[in-house]
């Protein structure tokens, strides 16, 4: 077994401040890839290979105005408010507060309603879409279970920063709610992906074959997350 090699941890000057910086290895990436994480602050760039980690490092120092432009469209946490817009599978939606607290919450094409006191919004909007994402999730699941002839567990919906999805040995599953926000082929991969799991519980190549197979377009889900996924943290969150 292959071990993966450490990020190497850093800073990058962006003029008016540092920010760290992250250089790790990903031998499926095919270029090198920058990620702006909005929420933590940090840049994160990833190489096919050890031996581009230093090139890795001199491309993202040498794109320090782009992350800095990237840092500052996107600085800070963007709790969910009347008027605010976010992704909601991968378009644009806007925040509309109107009527009473014991409205439920309803989206109409592009916008979200919420009755009752704008402190109450963040919370309501969120519990909202964790709903969505577990109704969305689990025809998913269910869908590429069947593709690879198993049966799932369990399905929760979380909040982790660690990963998007996860299968247990027992086939429970596990998926951050902010998959609701990502376009639908994304939230797509990561059920897909996790149900391969309950066929190979690795990534081996027999793995990504299973994906392929059932029709899953991993390198492309796989790119938009090195260049979205970061930003799917802010929404929702309270500013420290």
């Amino acid at each position: 077994m292959t071990t993966r090699p450490a990020p190497l941890q850093t800073t990058i000057d962006l003029g008016d401040r540092t920010a760290p910086l992250t250089a790790r290895v990903n031998r499926r990436a095919r270029r090198l890839i920058i990620t702006v994480d909005s929420v933590a602050g940090r840049v994160i760039v990833t190489a096919p290979s050890k031996r581009a980690l230093p090139e890795a490092i001199d491309f993202a120092r040498n794109s320090s105005s782009w992350i800095k432009s990237r840092l500052a469209d996107t600085a800070g946490a963007k709790p969910f408010a009347d008027g605010v817009i976010f992704p909601l599978r991968g378009r644009p939606t806007t925040i509309v507060q109107t009527g009473s607290p014991r409205n439920a919450v309803r989206q109409d094409g592009e916008r979200i309603f919420v009755g009752g006191d704008s402190g109450h919004i963040n919370r309501r909007v969120t519990d909202w879409l964790k709903r969505e994402a577990r109704s969305a999730l689990t025809a998913r699941a269910d869908y590429y279970a069947d593709a690879v002839n198993r049966k799932r567990g369990a399905i929760s919906i979380r909040d982790t920063r660690s990963r998007w999805g996860s299968c247990a040995a027992d086939g429970s599953m596990s998926f951050s709610w902010r998959l609701i926000l990502a376009p639908p082929a994304i939230l797509d991969y990561v059920a897909a992906h996790e149900c391969a799991h309950l066929v190979h519980l690795n990534h081996s190549p027999a793995f990504w074959r299973l994906l392929k197979d059932i029709g899953v377009d991993a390198r492309a889900a796989r790119d938009w997350f090195s260049a979205n996924g970061a930003n799917l943290y802010a929404f929702g969150a309270r500013a420290a």
